[in-house]
């Protein structure tokens, strides 16, 4: 045995040895070539416009670079994130790697696993707002920057239809809002097309920017972390806007049997003078609205004795690109080069011509729609929480039910609140 152990132990020493050897001989010849190659990991596998995009700045970069060289590899997205952590978990990740903020980070970083990119992150100052960038940031550090931006607040609406209600522009509180839903049903018009059938509407494109509007952004994380409860009179004021909406009957009557799909081709028919969404919906709307300039778009009006900040709509960030920990100086700083090189002016200008909302504050020309400047414009002032992304799946089938039961006079604001928060102390 005790042979055994010995002749054990050498060959993992000529194993590790060898490994050194071989990290030795590949440091070698890249100061030999002079060329520094690094592997990025992606999930850009399927045939669309921006992954396009994404490869081609790659390929761009390699040309201009000759003494760096990003190697792209492409996996799917179903498989790519487990393959992730596996590797994460052998110390066994890439040099860089696509990632998504919040918790899809978070282990990540707290492990060490990926590097602080606060050395360049002044290169995006006045360019991206710090509120954005902190979608990536944990602990004081950050770590990826975002190319796109997910927004889930918009109100798309026909100009001509307030028109004919008495209103040229889009009302900047809740309460003048109020009066244009009268004023569309005085005329014969519904008011908002909801397609609430798979019970997500109400909450995400909805509640995320109302609640808000009302609690400020930090009461979302402080409630479930226990500092706070979702039985808050601010918060019940939120839920109550969609009780008072659906008696005020600002929503078509077969809400909760349309899918949101069907109910934004019905606002693009005319059915309906207002349609709440995202930012998935802007390119449907643009492709299929005859007159686009008759398209206005507005982010949801300000509420009387709310805490929270008007400017911001509710959305997340966008995936990024980290940078593995273990790098050499020499490494970094190529990886560094990169991302400078990689999040610009190019990036974000194709985006923009794909329809894709960016966290840059940059020029657009007259060929860009005044429907997507316009929405792109709003996440200048902040990103707010979407309620789906933030709380646990037991949280959002219960407010994603308890909604579509508001609408359906089935349980009341406070009803719902109370179930919220007896599910959260129960953790």
């Amino acid at each position: 045995m005790k042979k055994l152990s010995c002749i054990l132990i050498g060959l993992l020493m000529v194993s590790v040895l060898a490994a050194c050897g071989n990290n030795d001989d590949k440091k070698a010849q890249l100061s030999k070539n002079g060329v520094i190659e690094l592997t990025l990991w992606t999930d850009w596998t399927e045939d669309r416009p921006e992954n396009t995009l994404y490869k081609d700045i790659i390929a761009k970069f390699n040309e201009e670079h000759e003494d760096i060289q990003i190697k792209e590899e492409a996996i799917p997205h179903d498989q790519y994130e487990t393959k992730l952590r596996t590797q994460a978990a052998g110390n066994q990740l890439p040099d860089l790697m696509r990632v998504w903020p919040g918790a899809r980070t978070e282990p990540l970083a707290e492990g060490g696993a990926i590097l602080p990119l606060n050395p360049i992150i002044d290169n995006w100052e006045g360019v991206i707002p710090d509120s954005i960038l902190q979608d990536y940031a944990i602990g004081g550090n950050y770590y990826a920057i975002p190319s796109n931006v997910s927004v889930t607040g918009l109100i798309f609406y026909h100009k001509d239809r307030l028109q004919a209600a008495g209103y040229d522009e889009f009302p900047k509180t809740y309460d003048e809002f109020k009066k244009l839903v009268k004023a569309l049903n005085d005329e014969g018009t519904t008011p908002i097309a909801l397609g609430n059938k798979s019970i997500w509407p109400l909450q995400s494109v909805y509640i995320s920017t109302i609640a808000d509007r009302f609690t400020g952004s930090d009461y979302l994380k402080n409630t479930l972390g226990g500092e706070g409860t979702f039985e808050d009179p601010q918060f019940i004021s939120a839920l109550s806007v969609i009780d008072e909406l659906t008696k005020a009957n600002a929503f078509n009557e077969d809400m909760n049997t349309l899918d949101e799909a069907q109910s934004r081709n019905e606002f693009i028919k005319g059915s309906a003078g207002m349609h709440f969404a995202g930012s998935w919906a802007i390119g449907p709307i643009l492709d299929s609205v005859e007159d686009i300039d008759n398209i206005g778009v507005a982010p949801f009006p300000t509420f009387e004795g709310g805490n929270g900040d008007p400017a911001r709509i509710a959305g997340a960030a966008g995936g990024g690109i980290a940078v593995n920990s273990q790098l050499s100086e020499e490494e970094q700083e190529a990886a560094f080069t990169f991302l400078k090189y990689y999040y610009g002016e190019e990036l974000y200008q194709g985006l923009i011509k794909a329809n894709i909302i960016v966290p840059a504050n940059v020029e657009m020309d007259d060929s860009i729609p005044q429907i997507f400047q316009d929405a792109n414009s709003f996440v200048q002032g902040g990103l707010a929480p979407v309620y789906d992304a933030t709380l646990t799946p037991e949280l959002t089938d219960i407010i994603n039910n308890g909604l579509q039961s508001i609408t359906l006079g089935d349980k009341t604001p406070e009803e719902l609140a109370k179930e919220m928060q007896k599910e959260n102390e129960s953790k």
